[in-house]
C-alpha cells in the first residue's frame, strides 16, 4: 500500500504517533514519573451574592477537594487550550517588575517544556528514571488549580484530565458519568473528549435499546403478555404483565434513557449544542417507548414507580407525545394525577401548570367529564395552591369542557370561533391549547386485547366460603399476577380502577364473576378545606362509569378454558363501589355427603360438608387445577 493510500484512510484531523510513545504516555497519568506540576482541585469562585465562599478555602480558589494529581505539563498544554494558557502565565509574569508573591511563586509551574525534555532524556535507563522518581518526591512540584463545582465533581475531573493522556473515556462509568465528565472537558477546553463523552453516552442508549426492557418493550411486551397470561393460567403457572419485574423479583437496572433523564442539571444547553440536541431528541423517543403507554405504567409496579420518579421533562416528554399510548385520555389524566401526588411540592407553578396544559381534557371519558373534572375543579378552587388543586382547572371550566365533549362539529366550531364570528369563548380564551385538541394518541388495546392472569388459592376460597349457611352470599377478590400494582388486586383502565371478584352463597348451584369499579386515591386527595374535600368527594360518590370492554375466562381443572364471556362497552354502566357480571357463570357441583371426599381433593381438615375445605374443594372441584387452585384471565379490549 502507498503511502499516499495510508494517508487517505487516516481519519480527518488524525495525526501519526508512535504507539509505544502513545503508549508511554497514557501510563503517566496520575504517576509522579517526569511530573513536573501538579493538579489541586478547588471549589470554584461563587458570584458575589450568591453566599459565602466554603469555609476552609484556600488562597483565592477556595476548599481543596482530594489528593494533588502529579500532571506532565507537556501533555496537558497540547490537550487542553485552557490549561496551556495557564501554564502561560508563569512566563508572562516573569516579564513583570512587579515582585514575585508566594502564592504565584507557589503555583508556578518552572521550566515546563524544558524540564520535561531533560527528565525524559534522563531517563533513558531504568535507573536514571528510579532517580528521578526519588529526585521529584522530595521536590514540591508547582501546583495549578482547577475549579470544581463541588467534591462529587472530582471524579468526573480526573476522568477528564485522564482523557488528556489516553484519548479515552473510560466505560462503565454510566451516563450521568459521561455527561459530568462532558462539563468539565468542555471546562477545561479538551479537545475531543467532548465529542467521546457524547458518544458514550449514544453507545449507552443503544445498547439499553438492544437489550429491551420497559414497556415498549412496554406496551409491546404488554400485548405478546396477553398470550403468555392465558397460558400460564391454563398451565397452572402465573405470569406478570407487561413490564413486570417477574416472580423472581430481580428488578433491572434502570434504562440508559432514565438515567439520561435523572441527570438533567448536568445536561449541556441544547441550543448552544446541537450534538446534544440530536442526542435528546433520540432520547425522546426512547422514553416513550421505555414507558409505553399509560395502562402499562397504571399497571405495572416497576414502571409505575420509575413514572414517579421521573423529572419534570421526562413527564413532559410522555405527555406532548402521540405515541404514548393509552386506552382513553382520561388514563392519561390519572397518570399525572399519580406524579403529582408525589412531585407537586418538588415543582413550581409554572412546570405544573406546564405540564398540565399537556393533557387533551376534552377527550377524557364521560365518567371523567362529568365527575372527576368538577371534584378536581372544586378542590383547586378550594386550594389552587395544595397538592389536592393540583389540576388549575375552574367549574366553570369543567363545565365549558363537558359543553364541549358533547356538542356537535357546528356547536364546536362555534365555541372556537373557528367560523370568525364571535371569536373565541370567553370562558375558553384562557385554555392551553392541547385541552381542546382532537389528536388522538396511539390506542394501546390491539384488536386482540391485552391479557392478565388473576387466580385464587383453595385456602383463600374456603376463608370467603367455608361456614357459610344456606343463602349467605361472599364475595372473593381474585389476585392479579406478580408485579402488578395495587395490591395485585386492582388494575388500572379508562383512568379508573377495577378489580375481579367470585361471588357465590352457600346451597347455590353456580357462582357469579364479576369486575368492580373503584376510584383510585390519587383521585380523592384530602382537600386543605374540610367543606372543600365534602364537596369534592360529594361529586365523586356514586360515579357512574362505562365498563371496559373486557372478556372474562376462567379454566376448569383441566388448565383449559372451562368459561369465557364478553363483558363491557357503552352500553354497560355501573356505580363506584358496585360490580357487573355474570351471577351464573360458573357451575358447580353437587355437594357432597358429609362422608364423601370430593374426587382429587386433599383428604384434610374437617369433613363437615359445603363449609370444610373438603366441602369446598368438592363444590369447586371442576375448576381447581391440582385441586388446590381457581386460575383465569382478564383481556381488555379496545373501544368500539
Amino acid at each position: 500500500m502507498s503511502q499516499q493510500q495510508q494517508q487517505q484512510q487516516q481519519p480527518p484531523g488524525a495525526a501519526h504517533i508512535n504507539a509505544r510513545v502513545a503508549q508511554g504516555i497514557s501510563g503517566l497519568f496520575g504517576q509522579s514519573l517526569l511530573a513536573d506540576c501538579q493538579l489541586v482541585f478547588v471549589q470554584e469562585r461563587r458570584p458575589p451574592g450568591l453566599g459565602k465562599r466554603p469555609h476552609g478555602g484556600h488562597g483565592g480558589g477556595g476548599q481543596r477537594y482530594g489528593e494533588p494529581l502529579p500532571a506532565h505539563s507537556f501533555v496537558l498544554r497540547f490537550a487542553s487550550d485552557k490549561i496551556a494558557a495557564q501554564l502561560a502565565l508563569p512566563a508572562a509574569s516573569a516579564t513583570s517588575s512587579a515582585p514575585e508573591t508566594p502564592s504565584q511563586a507557589r503555583k508556578k509551574v518552572c521550566k515546563c517544556a524544558t524540564a520535561a525534555t531533560a527528565d525524559a532524556t534522563a531517563a533513558t535507563s531504568s535507573a536514571a528514571a528510579t532517580a528521578a522518581t526519588d529526585a521529584a518526591a522530595k521536590t514540591p512540584l508547582p501546583e495549578m488549580e482547577l475549579m470544581v463545582g463541588g467534591e462529587e465533581e472530582l471524579p468526573a475531573a480526573r476522568a477528564a484530565i485522564q482523557f488528556a493522556y489516553t484519548g479515552r473515556v473510560e466505560a462503565g462509568g454510566g451516563v450521568r458519568k459521561a455527561l459530568q465528565v462532558r462539563r468539565q472537558a468542555a471546562s477545561l477546553q479538551l479537545e475531543g473528549c467532548v465529542e467521546a463523552c457524547m458518544a458514550a453516552v449514544r453507545e449507552q442508549l443503544l445498547l439499553a435499546a438492544a437489550g429491551g426492557g420497559g414497556a415498549g418493550a412496554g406496551a409491546a411486551a404488554a400485548a405478546g403478555a396477553g398470550a403468555a397470561a392465558a397460558a400460564a393460567a391454563a398451565a397452572g403457572t402465573s405470569t406478570s404483565t407487561a413490564g413486570d419485574a417477574g416472580a423472581a423479583d430481580v428488578v433491572p437496572p434502570p434504562p440508559a434513557v432514565l438515567e439520561l433523564y435523572s441527570c438533567s442539571e448536568v445536561w449541556p444547553d441544547p441550543a448552544e449544542d446541537a450534538a446534544f440536541a440530536a442526542l435528546l431528541t433520540e432520547a425522546k423517543r426512547r422514553l416513550v417507548a421505555h414507558f409505553g403507554d399509560a395502562l402499562a405504567v397504571l399497571n405495572s409496579q416497576r414502571l409505575f414507580e420509575q413514572m414517579r420518579a421521573l423529572p419534570a421533562e421526562g413527564m413532559k416528554v410522555l405527555l406532548e407525545s402521540n405515541d404514548f399510548g393509552t386506552d382513553n385520555e382520561s388514563s392519561v389524566v390519572l397518570v399525572l394525577a399519580e406524579w403529582m401526588a408525589v412531585n407537586y411540592c418538588r415543582k413550581d407553578e409554572d412546570t405544573r401548570k406546564q405540564l398540565c396544559g399537556l393533557l387533551r381534557l376534552s377527550q377524557c371519558s364521560r365518567a371523567y367529564l362529568t365527575r372527576v373534572l368538577p371534584a378536581l375543579a372544586a378542590r383547586h378552587e378550594a386550594g389552587p395552591y395544595s397538592a389536592g388543586g393540583w389540576l388549575p382547572i375552574s367549574r366553570d371550566d369543567a363545565t365549558c369542557l363537558l359543553a364541549y365533549s358533547t356538542a356537535t362539529e357546528q356547536e364546536r366550531r362555534a365555541m372556537t370561533g373557528e367560523d370568525r364570528v364571535w371569536g373565541l369563548s370567553a370562558a375558553m380564551a384562557h385554555w392551553p391549547e392541547h385541552w381542546l385538541s382532537s389528536q388522538r394518541r396511539r390506542q394501546c388495546l390491539p384488536a386482540e386485547g391485552r391479557t392478565m392472569s388473576f387466580s385464587a388459592s383453595l385456602a383463600e376460597m374456603v376463608k370467603a366460603f367455608g361456614g357459610l349457611k344456606s343463602g349467605d352470599p361472599r364475595w372473593l377478590r381474585l389476585n392479579l399476577g406478580p408485579g402488578s400494582r395495587l395490591g395485585n388486586q386492582h388494575f388500572g383502565a379508562q383512568g379508573l380502577e377495577w378489580s375481579l371478584s367470585v361471588a357465590w352463597a352457600s346451597g347455590d348451584a353456580a357462582a357469579g364473576v364479576y369486575v368492580m369499579l373503584h376510584l383510585p386515591t390519587a383521585l380523592t386527595a384530602s382537600s386543605p378545606a374540610i367543606t372543600a374535600a365534602a364537596k369534592a368527594n360529594k361529586l365523586l360518590d356514586g360515579a357512574v362509569a362505562a365498563v371496559p370492554r373486557l372478556r372474562l375466562s376462567v379454566c376448569g381443572a383441566d388448565g383449559q378454558q372451562a368459561w369465557s364471556r364478553p363483558l363491557g362497552g357503552d352500553v354497560f354502566f355501573m356505580q363506584t363501589g358496585f360490580g357487573w357480571g355474570h351471577s351464573t357463570a360458573l357451575e358447580l357441583r353437587e355437594e357432597p355427603a358429609a362422608d364423601q371426599p370430593a374426587e382429587g381433593a386433599a383428604a384434610s381438615g374437617p369433613n363437615t360438608g359445603g363449609g370444610s375445605t373438603s366441602g369446598v374443594a368438592a363444590r369447586w372441584a371442576g375448576y381447581l387445577q391440582g385441586g388446590t387452585r381457581l386460575a383465569g384471565s382478564v383481556t381488555l379490549l379496545p373501544p368500539m
